[in-house]
């Protein structure tokens, strides 16, 4: 096994890269591109970044809204995604006016405060050998689905709530306490915050269940490039049902 979990935080990115049950690896970059190799060479990586973008239409992307149906209560943690042109917007005040003129809606600060990562991640997977090797995940969603449908109840920015976090992944993870503990010693808090370090693993976790990973919307879409517009989750019969 070789799986690989990604998620932004302050310092860039960090990785946590599986190879079984008592291996791993951890680590932060400032660059996407720094994990070019890690990514290819990995039999599947889950990035907590959008991966396909709308160029046209008012309509979001169909995986955000059905995520956020899913979710309830943490609904909020989808940020609805910009649209392609943004990503060449040089300041909110432009890359909001831009979002508007294509799909009707302003783009909100938290949106604005991602697009940087979202064009690392762009770029990264148009010059994959194989981009089926990078798909995006929704941390939220990685943790609902694995609860068996349940949002967790809690803020992950909350101490309970990365405690039902932790002990969630614990059941698939058994010697997380070893990982959070090697990450913490490695990274400041303000460089690496805890809940970057467990969204981070959810999608390793969940990368390692490969078989059982479906995606919403069911029927993928795609953008003009031909990425997958998709959040990738463990199969849960509950959370697919409509």
């Amino acid at each position: 096994m070789n799986v690989v979990g990604i998620d932004g935080c302050r310092r860039g990115w960090f990785f946590a890269q599986l190879f079984d049950s008592a291996r791993f690896r951890l680590g932060v970059v400032e660059h996407l591109q720094a994990l070019r190799n890690t990514i290819i060479a990995s039999d599947l990586t889950l990035i907590d970044i959008p991966v396909g973008l709308k160029s046209f239409g008012e309509e979001e992307r169909k995986c955000d809204r059905e995520a956020r149906k899913l979710l309830g209560p943490r609904a909020s943690s989808v940020f609805p995604v910009p649209c392609r042109q943004v990503l060449d917007c040089k300041s909110y005040q432009a890359g909001s006016a831009v979002n508007h003129s294509v799909t009707g809606r302003k783009l909100s600060r938290q949106s604005w405060g991602i697009v940087a990562k979202i064009a690392e991640a762009d770029r990264l997977i148009r010059d994959l050998p194989d981009p089926g090797k990078l798909r995006e995940m929704h941390p939220e969603v990685c943790f609902c689905t694995l609860n068996n449908g349940q949002p967790m109840a809690h803020n992950k920015k909350k101490p309970a709530g990365q405690s039902e976090r932790f002990s969630l992944l614990k059941r698939h993870l058994p010697h997380i306490q070893t990982i959070v503990d090697e990450a913490r010693h490695g990274w400041r808090k303000r460089d690496l915050a805890d809940d970057d370090i467990l969204d981070a693993l959810v999608g390793a976790v969940s990368a390692s269940y490969a078989e059982r990973l479906v995606s919403l919307p069911t029927m993928t879409e795609k953008d003009e490039f031909g990425l997958n517009m998709e959040i990738v989750f463990i199969y849960c019969n509950i959370c697919l049902n409509d």
